[in-house]
């Protein structure tokens, strides 16, 4: 198995969390939960075989994704197929940070995923033409920062703030309080909420729910004795019962049950 994962050099690590290339992947089950992690994606798809999304409860097959797709913003988690016998690259785009690349307002791609001709245009199809073609991994993420250096627009002095903004609720979330927030950030509550939502995709109290489930998600995925009174109280919860009910609707399950089936990686639930 082949698997780099690369922060991009300057300007783009302030836009793209990470590219990642990976090539022979194989895991012994045929789907994954994704859970909702605050990020948008780019996936290139490599090899001819598309991959799958199902319906959560029934697990028959819902959408087919073939060549290149873009995930938006997630407040439900998503069954996918397993990247078994696949060669992938993924783009991952920090939250509020997407825009300067889609140029179109990420709520519009909500709880979506959508070929990725019909955000990037041909350029994508052209871009992974060249992917295909390039024998190593260290060339295939140089052509990725390549393309995505010249798809970068102009920030927005707007896109700015907001960015502030989220990197402010990743770093406070458990003690963060949104209407100060926004009435630091010199809009009204309604404006405020508007760009949350063209930059960022959700509504601040729905990112702030999916940040403080992702911290709890990190403590989770770090040991397998957990207090759960000390983590939902840690990670900004009322009482535990808020925190679980949280929880289920993010992951379908509750938070014993992800111990007992976590994967490898925090995100990924695997149907056994």
């Amino acid at each position: 198995m082949v698997f780099k994962n690369v922060t991009p050099k300057p300007p783009l690590d302030k836009f793209v969390l990470s590219i990642v290339y990976y090539n022979g992947f194989e895991v012994p089950h045929s789907k994954d939960k994704f859970l909702p992690d605050g990020t948008t994606n780019l996936v290139v798809n490599l090899l001819e075989p598309p991959r799958y999304i199902y319906d959560n409860d029934t697990l028959n097959e819902l959408q087919e994704c073939k060549d290149a797709w873009f995930s938006g913003m997630h407040t439900n988690y998503l069954t996918i197929s397993s990247d078994n016998e696949s060669e992938m690259l993924v783009i991952t785009f920090k939250a509020g940070s997407c825009y300067p690349f889609i140029k179109q307002s990420v709520d519009s791609f909500n709880n979506k995923v959508v070929h990725a001709q019909k955000v990037f245009g041909d350029e994508i199809m052209q871009l992974r033409l060249k992917l295909i073609e390039a024998s190593e991994p260290e060339d295939k993420i140089a052509l990725a920062e390549q393309w995505l250096n010249v798809q970068l627009d102009e920030v927005s002095f707007q896109g700015e703030i907001i960015q502030q903004l989220v990197a402010e609720i990743g770093e406070n979330a458990d003690q963060l309080n949104l209407k100060e927030l926004a009435e630091r950030s010199g809009y009204s509550q309604k404006q405020f909420i508007h760009l949350f939502k063209k930059y960022v995709g959700l509504t601040p109290k729905q990112f702030h729910r999916i940040v403080r489930f992702n911290e709890i998600l990190a403590l989770m995925h770090e040991q397998k004795k957990v207090d759960w009174a000390k983590v939902a109280t840690g990670c900004g919860y009322y009482d535990q019962a808020h925190f679980i009910k949280d929880f289920q609707a993010f992951s379908g399950i509750n938070p014993k049950k992800y111990i007992e089936d976590q994967g490898e990686w925090p995100h990924y639930v695997p149907l056994r």
